[in-house]
């Protein structure tokens, strides 16, 4: 019986995220409340002596809030691939997670070597359209300001590692893939702008950010589930993120 791990963040307000996505979310109120539709009164079929009622609400959010998939175009103005345009296939595959934690401190590095360190010890192997999820622990962190500003991130050799190993998409349990400090975003930059480094729109590799609970997943190698909400002509969308492991 294969077993489920969720690596998704929930989404409430006042939750941690990168400060260059805004004040999201905000929850207001729907069109619908419980009381409102108790007083219509309308039995329910199944129990008399129970009243039909309904909730909803409305909440504005940006696509990078909590844990989310970037779209090429995200950091490419040129690139075809939004939100809404990112194959499936970027959020749903075979799936290796790394463990970097040990490296654990506010704007640390993450590193090529200590990528391949940490491939050494799962006693496997990162493949070629792999996805590959990375854990520094810093999901941990419960300060708002903190986990945004101090996160971990990767080095530029350790994106251009992932490149050489032709993954298809990297996952992390921070607000933002990149190093604190790397104001050119170069892993970013890499990933989602293949024609910068003279190679096709297609050769992009996606991000997913604000990943947690990497650390539960019983085995190094597993299934990814994973794909991002379309928003048409979004820069990013919201995933429920899945390990499944037989």
């Amino acid at each position: 019986m294969n077993t489920i791990i969720d690596l998704t963040m929930p989404i409430y307000e006042g939750m941690p995220q990168h400060p260059s996505h805004g004040r999201t979310p905000m929850f207001l109120t729907g069109t619908r409340t419980h009381d409102v539709w108790r007083s219509f009164s309308r039995k329910n079929y199944y129990n008399e002596e129970d009243l039909v009622s309904f909730q909803n609400e409305n909440i504005i959010v940006c696509g990078h809030t909590g844990t989310h998939m970037d779209s090429c175009f995200h950091g490419d103005p040129e690139s075809p691939y939004t939100i809404d345009k990112m194959p499936i296939e970027c959020g749903f595959g075979d799936a290796i997670w790394l463990d970097v934690s040990h490296r654990f401190g506010p704007k640390a590095r993450i590193t090529a070597k200590d990528l391949k360190d940490a491939e050494a010890k799962t006693g496997t192997s990162v493949r070629k359209g792999d996805i590959v999820l990375i854990f520094t622990g810093w999901s941990a962190i419960q300060d708002p300001a903190s986990y945004a500003l101090d996160h971990m991130g990767l080095s530029i050799d350790a994106g251009e590692w992932l490149r050489e190993k032709q993954v298809k998409t990297v996952g992390i349990d921070t607000c933002n893939v990149d190093a604190p400090g790397e104001l050119t975003l170069p892993v970013h930059m890499n990933f989602l702008r293949p024609r910068c480094l003279g190679l096709d729109n297609d050769a992009f590799i996606a991000i997913i950010e604000n990943l947690i609970n990497i650390n539960r997943i019983p085995k190094s190698r597993f299934l990814f589930s994973g794909a991002p909400i379309p928003y048409l002509g979004g820069t990013g969308g919201q995933v429920r993120a899945l390990a499944i492991v037989d």
